[in-house]
């Protein structure tokens, strides 16, 4: 309803103007805004209306904000502020970046070559070493979540997105955040332990990443079914298909 979007003009915790909508996702909108009075324009992530009445909600958006703002790695987007505005408008501020999601890029070209697919592994990889160093697990690696930029004279330059569900691993006294049976994630990427709602380490995550180069190199997920549940058993039961592409055979 009109009373669940920002609009233009609005300020945010007295330091963020809001210009214009720029994402919708799971947990809620991301604006683009500038935060006075510096005058430097962010993206801000404002979690659903809906799931702010929920406390376990609240409790994940705000742990993903602790979470990603220790992460200081080049390759994992920089949290800049969070937290709680007035009328229970839950935020987290971020870079504003500019480019396109790996998912945009395979929608244009298919598939991409063995270099570039390598090179997008490898600082995806990058980012995760420091997070899982740090007890972040990424939980929800998809090429929506992985932004590509353009750099004068580098190259290609990833950054990692929304550790949107990510758990701190809080050792023996932790709490398990995903309810009972209620598993966060993807299916098309999800690992067979992750869709099992067990306790996951960094591991999970590489899985997902494997899951990743192959589909830049392929062209396509290796186990997609017709529904969600049958992509997750996929994972979990059947062989790895073979690659049809020619690689080298480093």
């Amino acid at each position: 309803g009109q009373g669940s979007t920002l609009q233009p003009g609005d300020l945010i915790s007295g330091r963020y103007r809001i210009e214009r909508a720029l994402a919708e996702g799971g947990m809620g909108q991301v604006y683009v805004a500038t935060q006075e009075p510096l005058g430097r324009r962010v993206a801000l992530k404002v979690m659903r209306r809906e799931l702010v009445s929920d406390e376990m909600s609240v409790k994940r958006f705000l742990r993903e904000a602790v979470a990603v703002s220790q992460l200081h790695h080049p390759n994992t987007i920089t949290v800049l502020d969070y937290g709680e505005a007035p009328g229970r408008i839950l935020f987290i501020a971020m870079e504003l970046l500019e480019g396109e999601s790996l998912h945009q890029l395979l929608e244009r070209e298919g598939r991409l070559s063995v270099g570039v697919a390598v090179n997008i592994i490898g600082q995806v990889a990058r980012s995760l070493a420091e997070a899982h160093t740090k007890g972040v697990i990424h939980r929800d690696l998809k090429p929506e979540n992985i932004f590509i930029s353009h750099v004068e004279g580098e190259g290609l330059f990833v950054k990692v997105l929304d550790f949107g569900i990510a758990k701190l691993q809080m050792g023996q006294e932790g709490t398990r955040i995903t309810r009972a049976g209620f598993v966060c994630g993807t299916p098309e990427y999800m690992s067979p332990e992750q869709a099992r709602a067990e306790e996951l380490d960094g591991t999970s995550d590489l899985y997902a990443l494997g899951i990743l180069l192959w589909e830049m190199l392929e062209g396509r997920v290796p186990y997609e079914a017709s529904t969600p549940l049958g992509t997750v058993l996929m994972h979990q039961n059947d062989p790895i298909p073979p690659l049809t592409v020619e690689l080298p055979e480093s």
